[in-house]
C-alpha cells in the first residue's frame, strides 16, 4: 500500500507539470494554415463611400473650433485610416468598371486626400481653411480643362 501511494506520488509530481504546460502551450505539432485576411476583395463604391465618410466625419471634429487640431495634420490622419483600411481589409485592390484594380499606397493616399477634402468642404465648409478651399478648386480647374483636350 505504501508502495503504490508513493508510485501515486511520484507519478503525479512527474505528470502535472506535463499537463500544464501542455494547458499553457499548444501542442500540434502541425502548422495550421491562417485565414485572416485570405479572402481579400476589392473595395467597391460602397465601400470606398464608406471610408471616405469616415474620414470626413474625423476631419470635421478634429477642426472645430472647440477642438482645434490642425487640419491638414487632420486631413492627413484621414487618408492614412483610409489608405490602411484599403490595404488591410482589400489588399490594395478597388473595383472600377467591374475590373480589379490594384493601387500603390501613395496614389491611393493622394486619392483619399482629394476626396476628403472634397467631402469636407460640403460637408463642412467653415471648419476648412481658405486656402485648402483654394487649392482644390484649382486642381478642380486642372483636372476639368485636361478632360477637354
Amino acid at each position: 500500500m505504501k508502495f503504490k501511494l508513493k508510485m501515486f506520488s511520484f507519478y503525479r509530481k512527474l505528470l502535472v507539470p506535463f499537463f500544464l504546460v501542455g494547458l499553457l502551450y499548444d501542442l500540434n505539432i502541425y502548422k495550421r494554415p491562417v485565414f485572416a485576411n485570405s479572402d481579400l476583395k476589392p473595395a467597391n463604391e460602397e465601400d470606398i463611400a464608406l471610408y471616405e465618410g469616415m474620414g470626413v466625419s474625423y476631419v470635421c471634429l478634429a477642426s472645430r473650433k472647440e477642438i482645434n487640431l490642425d487640419f491638414q495634420k487632420s486631413l492627413g490622419v484621414a487618408a492614412s485610416t483610409f489608405v490602411a483600411v484599403i490595404q488591410s481589409k482589400h489588399g490594395n485592390k478597388v473595383k472600377d468598371k467591374n475590373k480589379e484594380i490594384s493601387i500603390e499606397n501613395k496614389i491611393l493616399f493622394e486619392n483619399a486626400t482629394f476626396r476628403i477634402l472634397g467631402r469636407a468642404i460640403q460637408t463642412c465648409p467653415d471648419n476648412v481653411p481658405k486656402k485648402s478651399k483654394e487649392e482644390f478648386n484649382k486642381f478642380i480647374k486642372q483636372l476639368q480643362s485636361s478632360k477637354k483636350k
